[in-house]
């Protein structure tokens, strides 16, 4: 499959979803990115996945990509009303979907299980894509569930935005990002979501290459892969200073690996 025909297939998925697709901006502006991250985890070449978990895909499309290579696919998703067009399609496909709100299962409350409703053992391959960012508790728990969950042999494959990245430092030796982070802040002050004020949208802790292997490393994962990649939204309309930055962005992620902005780990239980 080349870029465009995985773009195509996005753009196929979506015209399913007619005026209730409000969202295919996502896909259309990450297809690159997604294409990339399948590619690089040999994942579209693989004949069979096997028993497949994706956590949070959002408008990406991937699973129904990969159902046909898989024996079964299961999607969870956060009760976020903007997905809801999504689930007759996944149910078309014959894709199980899960809303689960890890906020409540993993966060400092009371009522925490810490445990995802899935028997040991379950999946052969386990996704999840830009989604460990966006939590804001104590992460060791739910990589704790990953390993659970996957099948003696299987594999994990997590991307996360680099804490090292270029951008990030030129974010900070800026001094732009803070005050824009704190602005979000207040946009989404009262954002309703499942019945709760609640936004699932911040990024509240991205990772170092070493930071991700240790986090999985420590719960008796083997790191498999673990490596750093420049990969960038793909905007119509770009400024010649974002066109630029892009350059920079680029040059550094291939004279300093490190600094590239996003991780992408395959851990092996």
């Amino acid at each position: 499959m080349t870029q465009k025909e995985f773009k195509s297939f996005g753009d196929s998925i979506a015209s399913k979803l007619g005026d209730s697709n409000k969202l295919h901006g996502y896909f259309e502006d990450a297809a690159p990115r997604l294409f990339y991250t399948c590619y690089t985890f040999g994942l579209l070449e693989t004949k069979s996945l096997g028993r497949v978990l994706e956590i949070g895909p959002f408008y990406g499309y991937v699973p129904f990509l990969l159902r046909n290579q898989s024996t079964s696919y299961t999607v969870v998703e956060g009760p976020e009303p903007a997905v809801d067009p999504l689930l007759p399609l996944y149910g078309e496909a014959n894709i199980d979907v899960q809303l689960l709100d890890f906020f409540e299962i993993f966060g400092p409350v009371n009522s925490a299980t810490h445990r995802l409703p899935f028997p040991d053992n379950s999946f052969d391959t386990i996704i999840c894509w830009e989604t460990m960012e966006h939590f804001n508790f104590n992460p060791v728990k739910f990589v704790r569930e990953l390993f659970r969950v996957c099948a003696p042999g299987g594999k994990v494959h997590i991307t996360v935005p680099n804490k090292a990245s270029f951008q990030a430092l030129a974010g900070l030796w800026s001094r732009r990002k803070e005050p824009a982070t704190i602005q979000s802040y207040y946009q989404f002050e009262d954002y309703h979501s499942a019945g709760k004020t609640a936004f699932y949208g911040f990024h509240w802790r991205e990772y170092t290459p070493e930071e991700l292997s240790a986090l999985f490393s420590k719960v008796s994962f083997k790191i498999a892969k673990c490596r750093t990649a420049v990969m960038l939204h793909q905007h119509k309309q770009i400024s010649l200073k974002r066109k630029l930055l892009r350059f920079v962005n680029k040059c550094v992620g291939s004279l300093a690996p490190r600094h590239g902005t996003n991780v992408l780990l395959t851990a092996v239980k």
